[in-house]
């Protein structure tokens, strides 16, 4: 595959797992294969009970210099896991942070794109929406596409926020913009708040935030960690952010 072109000169991309030992190597390896200069990754090992820690640390060891490991201790959660890892990755003294999800659903190819829009001296973080012209959130049940749409209404309404996708993982953060949160005190502590909190306390801090459209996916293997109670945590956060900073407009 053609290297992919980047002025960026330390970009961490970080894959928060909690047992995904079938589909951790796979992804790794698909976005290894994308040839980004300066691209590193972390695996954040959120408690997993299977085998994602030792497939982990075999890639460490696989592709030394290139990947690195996070082991976390009890509590889990995707937003404890997501504060440690933003964390990790500043310390690592990123000029680009990137999450997505370890699970397929999340497709690599569109990482090219995320740093193209980027090198915009102008745009601050680029985020993956299912929800714009182009995209799609068509493979995941009606159910849960029905609720990932009636929470962005939701969020919005309350928040003053005219994104499409404030639920979306996938995201790429200047250092400036991810720093300017201070990540390590976000409200969110468990479920899928810290991806809608993240991008409220961005563009309150003067950040400039670009959706593109992605197509998301069903996971490739295993079984979702999603319960329908992740979804009142970001609905009481919100609530909490406009009384603590306000709304956005």
């Amino acid at each position: 595959m053609k290297q992919t072109k980047s002025s960026f000169k330390n970009i961490w991309l970080f894959l928060p797992c909690h047992n995904e030992e079938e589909n951790l190597k796979p992804l790794v390896n698909m976005i290894l294969k994308l040839k980004i200069p300066n691209l590193f990754i972390t695996i954040i090992n959120d408690n997993s009970i299977d085998n994602t820690g030792k497939v982990a640390d075999q890639l460490k060891k696989q592709h030394k210099g290139k990947i690195d490991v996070l082991h976390r201790k009890p509590p889990r959660g995707r937003a404890r896991a997501g504060k440690d890892a933003f964390i990790f990755c500043l310390n690592k003294k990123a000029d680009v942070i990137i999450e997505m999800d370890a699970d397929f659903s999340h497709d690599p190819k569109y990482i090219p794109k995320m740093l193209k829009e980027l090198e915009n001296k102008n745009i601050d973080v680029v985020l993956g929406s299912r929800f714009l012209p182009g995209g799609s959130d068509s493979d995941r049940s009606p159910f849960r596409t029905f609720v990932s749409k009636i929470s962005g209404i939701i969020f919005r309404s309350i928040l003053g926020i005219k994104l499409t996708d404030m639920g979306s993982g996938f995201k790429a953060y200047k250092r400036e913009a991810l720093l300017s949160i201070d990540p390590g005190n976000l409200f969110s502590q468990k479920g899928l708040a810290i991806s809608m909190e993240s991008i409220f306390r961005v563009l309150k801090n003067g950040f400039t935030v670009k959706e593109i459209p992605i197509i998301f996916k069903d996971r490739q293997a295993g079984v979702s960690k999603l319960s329908w109670k992740d979804f009142f945590e970001p609905v009481e956060i919100s609530f909490k952010l406009v009384k603590t900073l306000g709304r956005y407009n």
